[in-house]
């Protein structure tokens, strides 16, 4: 007897006669959209959707927590650039996902969440797992909705994903009441296909008519400049523009410094490259920033970590700003040139002006880049991170996708990590989650399971969504976790010491590491290189090994992230020491 082919079940279901009820017509819908998989838990306010996702030949993705299950989503949306789908029921379900979606909304993230409900009677009325859903996902979505009947619904869902994915990306919140998710469909079968049907007409590369007016402007600002400096920021990745920034960058001889969203957006051994300006960045592109007469700010924020004191941020230059969001337009730093663009149309134009040669500006930050470099680590017991990220990347290769968790690991990886390849990193920025790593490791390796995943983490971080191991485990994904284990909270030890005197309160776990043990229970492989007689050999060999694994750096907690700019100071009065 043959089975139906997950393909089959999809089409079948898709093209079936009109859709029985609301948990229906959504999974209607995600067919429709062509969404393969979905993440979540179930439980009773959202189990008429997956008593309609039973059918579809979606894929289902069981994380062990809401907030792994929207990082697992978030880490496949980072991938695609499409929106993403996770479930989770209401109550506790809601608030454990309201992290993942807060994170997705700071580092501009397409996602598409899904909740359950209580039914509409009983909205208001302290119900078992009740919880005011709308009012706590407003502040950090896009869109947030409270879905009172099967025909809003199939409207709320075609706007929902245009939402989440057109201009700024970001995400969209849907919650349905367990009577709508039952309720039989109430409208117009026929003029909903039509509306989901329908395609916006497509947007022209060319830039708007405002912008063009203004394009002058730019090419006499760049003519005019002798040292521009190129910021650049996680707007270059999502609008696609890696390409047209090498090549611009290339064409006008500029330096290019990068956010740590932007960080894989241009080459790291290019002889252009600055890499990560700002708190944590060389001194050398720290000093390169300060003494430029000409920013071109494409696709950031001026957020804090990037240039310290906004006063003292490169003080003598004119600032051309590119973003697709005007709200971040002189929201911070005024731009004396703006354009509200596409970055990738904006790199279109940009890219066919007359090339130039820079030299004695270029002659100059090389002197800088030898002078002032990054500070060398002060030897200490364990294992360097600069040398270990270096080994992993000459192990891997440069098509290896990196995620990390947030921490001091987080800075060593963006500062020596050798990104060659777009969409190769991918971190929380804005938010700066701990236990965001494995998870979105997960995400990454289910839409790319031909590629290497590494996610790099601390003790600290690696315990924050440790369950998720299982999910690891169970999809027997082909990533590797990388821990360095300081026995610390290791950045707050590190301010600790610089800033409060070395009073180290809340900041150490006692005892011997756990990690690798926890790894092996579930039936991941492990690598502890603290054993003895271990060696890098040991960790080229496990990583090159196909399946999940989980390797345990011993490292000297002295070790600290240096340059660190103090809070409230400028970015010249970096400690290095």
């Amino acid at each position: 007897m043959k089975t139906r082919t997950t393909e089959t079940k999809r089409e079948e279901f898709r093209t079936s006669d009109r859709p029985a009820n609301g948990a229906e017509l959504l999974v209607r819908f995600l067919l429709h959209k062509n969404v393969k998989r979905v993440v979540g838990i179930p439980g009773g306010a959202n189990l008429p959707i997956y008593d309609a996702l039973y059918a579809s030949g979606i894929e289902h993705v069981l994380a062990r927590h809401e907030q792994g299950a929207g990082f697992i989503a978030l880490g496949t949306a980072r991938i695609t650039g499409k929106a993403a789908v996770c479930i989770a029921s209401s109550g506790p379900g809601v608030t454990n996902l309201l992290t993942a979606v807060a994170d997705a909304k700071c580092d501009s993230v397409p996602l598409v969440a899904i909740t359950g409900q209580v039914p509409q009677s009983l909205i208001g009325t302290d119900a078992f797992q009740e919880i005011d859903t709308y009012s706590l996902s407003k502040p950090i979505t896009k869109k947030t909705y409270l879905v009172r009947s099967t025909s809003e619904l199939a409207l709320v869902l075609n706007e929902a994903f245009r939402i989440a994915e057109v201009g700024r990306p970001g995400p969209v919140w849907i919650d349905i009441p367990k009577d709508v998710q039952l309720s039989p469909f109430d409208g117009d079968w026929k003029e909903i296909e039509e509306l989901w049907n329908s395609r916006p007409e497509p947007e022209s590369p060319r830039l708007s008519s405002d912008s063009e007016e203004k394009f002058e402007s730019f090419c006499r600002l760049l003519e005019n400049a002798r040292r521009p400096i190129l910021y650049a920021g996680g707007g270059v990745r999502l609008s696609g523009a890696e390409d047209l920034l090498v090549e611009f960058a290339e064409k006008q001889d500029i330096p290019v410094a990068t956010t740590l969203m932007g960080m894989d957006c241009f080459p790291r051994k290019h002889p252009l490259s600055l890499g990560m300006l700002g708190m944590h960045g060389a001194p050398y592109t720290n000093i390169a920033l300060e003494e430029s007469d000409l920013l071109l700010a494409f696709g950031v924020r001026f957020d804090d970590r990037a240039t310290g004191k906004l006063e003292t941020f490169c003080p003598n230059a004119k600032v051309v700003h590119v973003d697709i969001d005007p709200r971040e337009i002189g929201k911070l730093r005024e731009p004396d040139l703006f354009f509200l663009e596409d970055l990738r149309n904006f790199l279109i134009s940009a890219v066919e002006l007359p090339e130039r040669k820079r030299d004695s500006w270029n002659r100059l930050v090389a002197s800088w880049k030898r002078l002032f470099p990054l500070p060398l680590f002060s030897k200490g017991n364990g294992y360097m991170p600069d040398v270990v990220l270096k080994t992993c990347a000459e192990a891997l290769g440069p098509a290896t996708i990196l995620t990390t968790d947030v921490g001091q690991h987080q800075m060593w990886a963006a500062q020596f990590y050798p990104f060659e390849e777009p969409k190769t990193w991918i971190t929380s920025g804005g938010l700066g989650t701990m236990g965001f790593g494995l998870p979105a490791a997960i995400g990454v390796a289910l839409e790319s399971p031909e590629r290497d995943v590494l996610c790099i983490s601390g003790d600290g971080s690696f315990w924050m969504n440790v369950q998720e191991l299982d999910t690891l485990a169970e999809t027997d994904l082909n990533v590797k976790i990388l821990v360095f284990d300081n026995r610390h909270l290791g950045l707050v030890r590190q301010q600790q010491e610089l800033f409060f005197h070395g009073r180290f309160y809340g900041s150490s776990y006692p005892g011997p590491s756990k990690s690798a043990k926890v790894a092996e229970a579930l039936g991941i492989p492990s690598l502890d290189l603290g054993e003895e007689g271990r060696t890098l050999s040991d960790l080229v060999r496990f990583l090159k090994e196909p399946g999940p694994g989980l390797v345990v750096v011993t490292i000297d907690p002295k070790l600290h992230v240096l340059p660190i700019v103090p809070a409230g100071k400028g970015n010249l009065e970096m400690v290095l020491e």
